[in-house]
């Protein structure tokens, strides 16, 4: 008989808390509060959301054969494709089955989190609604739906799909994770504990491991945050790309933490199978380019674009170029951001934070930054945060830059280029031990955390009188985080 253990990632629910002895584990671990174990998802009452208009939805009906025409042709060289072709073939034989329909769906996301092409997101939606049709009661099809609106950013919707989901399967583990991932954007992070821990007693696996890896690390525990990505890593998953994703991750985490050889070592394996996944190859890029080694880097963004436009490798491209002393090929890679935004506008793709940061890394479009930040004025995201703070402060408004940038910091994220904002704003409204704090920080955490401003980050201490040797001279970290 296997006996699973139960992790608890809300940090309320700490060993010292726990006075049942029931609740004792062997590798006590972040955890929800005691007044949460009570209400364990199969025994909570089903969550009360309002249903989802059809309204909201303004689904265009299509025949059968017409959203098979409009559905991506698929490509037999991933086993992922190879899956949304077989289910394109059941789905033929029985057109009016829903389970069918929801397969396509499935398939269809899972194409779209191997590759990041927004295109996925309509072909799914088509999918999911006309089992919908079929059957109005279908779960899987709602959390589909729930997925959709959420990556489209629409998370009022997200929210109402999972929570209708829900309120018919109290149990359904990818629908508390969509919720958890829609709370996570909208900076609602104690409900996403919630959720993440109630997915995890439902259904502990990758997804799960890996969404509560996520969220420690995004709200300061970054060594647990390792360890129970590891595990996700450890336990992989149907797809090979989703476990390259935690490859990724995890790579990411180390990054951040210095440790660049380590991170360099956890993609090896997907790297050594020719991985074409998107993820990863954005972190090997950036990993080699932190190690000096443009050339790899190179490789690896252009591999990326070698499957269609990606904003981040073409940003690391022309950033690369500018470091290089090429502007006009900075200059040329740029241009391709500002025309694949365009695109995204057209299409509707929401991208507009990405875009702010970009302008105010580049300086460029200063003014376009602050009306696209500034729709997230109020934000409890500490990413949306720290972007806004970063707008803020290259258009000269530090009140407000100071303001935002507390709220980024207030999780104590461990990135690196949050504290070089928050020292680059405290430098300019003359708070002159802060932003020497920050700085510092920033280049302990990883002393080459961005190609382009980490030179900035070295400079300005030295314009403040820091001491030079303590902060332009930290060793790369060659050992995982403790």
């Amino acid at each position: 008989m296997t006996i699973r253990r139960r992790f608890y990632i809300h940090p309320l629910m700490s060993p010292t808390t726990q006075k049942h002895p029931a609740w004792r584990i062997a590798v006590p671990f972040l955890c929800i509060g005691a007044a949460l174990v009570g209400a364990l998802l199969l025994k909570a009452p089903p969550i009360k959301v309002a249903p989802v208009a059809a309204a909201e939805v303004q689904p265009v009906r299509r025949t059968v054969e017409q959203i098979l025409a409009a559905l991506p042709a698929p490509k037999l060289d991933t086993a992922s494709g190879k899956a949304f072709a077989a289910s394109l073939a059941e789905v033929r034989k029985k057109p009016a089955n829903d389970v069918a329909w929801v397969t396509v769906g499935d398939f269809l996301a899972q194409l779209q989190r191997d590759s990041a092409d927004a295109q996925y997101y309509e072909a799914a939606e088509m999918a999911y609604l006309h089992a919908l049709e079929l059957n109005p009661q279908s779960t899987a099809a709602m959390t589909g739906m729930a997925w959709v609106t959420g990556g489209r950013h629409a998370f009022d919707l997200c929210t109402k799909w999972a929570g209708q989901a829900l309120a018919l399967n109290a149990a359904n583990a990818a629908a508390l994770g969509i919720l958890g991932d829609a709370e996570v954007e909208l900076g609602d992070y104690d409900k996403a504990f919630e959720h993440y821990q109630s997915m995890m007693d439902a259904r502990p696996d990758l997804s799960s491991w890996s969404r509560g890896a996520h969220l420690l690390w995004l709200t300061g525990n970054k060594s647990k945050a390792m360890w129970l990505m590891e595990r996700a890593l450890k336990a992989g998953a149907p797809f090979a790309e989703n476990t390259a994703w935690c490859r990724a991750e995890l790579a990411m985490m180390q990054f951040h933490d210095g440790a660049l050889v380590p991170a360099a070592q956890v993609l090896e394996p997907a790297l050594a199978a020719s991985s074409r996944n998107t993820h990863v190859l954005l972190a090997a890029g950036q990993i080699a380019a932190a190690r000096q080694d443009f050339a790899a880097a190179r490789k690896h963004y252009e591999t990326v674009l070698a499957a269609g436009p990606n904003h981040a490798a073409l940003t690391a491209l022309g950033d690369l170029s500018a470091q290089e002393g090429d502007a006009a090929g900075a200059e040329k890679y740029y241009a391709q951001v500002e025309a694949l935004h365009a695109a995204h506008v057209a299409g509707a793709v929401h991208d507009h934070m990405q875009m702010a940061k970009f302008y105010a890394d580049h300086d460029r479009k200063l003014t376009e930054a602050l009306r696209m930040a500034e729709q997230h004025k109020l934000t409890r995201n500490v990413r949306e945060a720290d972007t806004l703070a970063w707008v803020y402060f290259k258009n000269g408004d530090q009140p407000s830059a100071i303001e935002a940038i507390k709220r980024a910091l207030s999780r104590s994220t461990p990135d690196a280029e949050m504290h070089f904002h928050a020292g680059m704003i405290a430098a300019a409204a003359g708070d002159r031990v802060s932003a020497q704090q920050h700085l510092q920080q920033a280049l302990s955490y990883n002393s080459q955390f961005s190609v382009l401003l980490a030179p900035v980050a070295v400079q300005t201490l030295d314009q403040l009188g820091s001491t030079r040797a303590a902060v332009s001279a930290v060793p790369e970290k060659t050992a995982p985080a403790p």
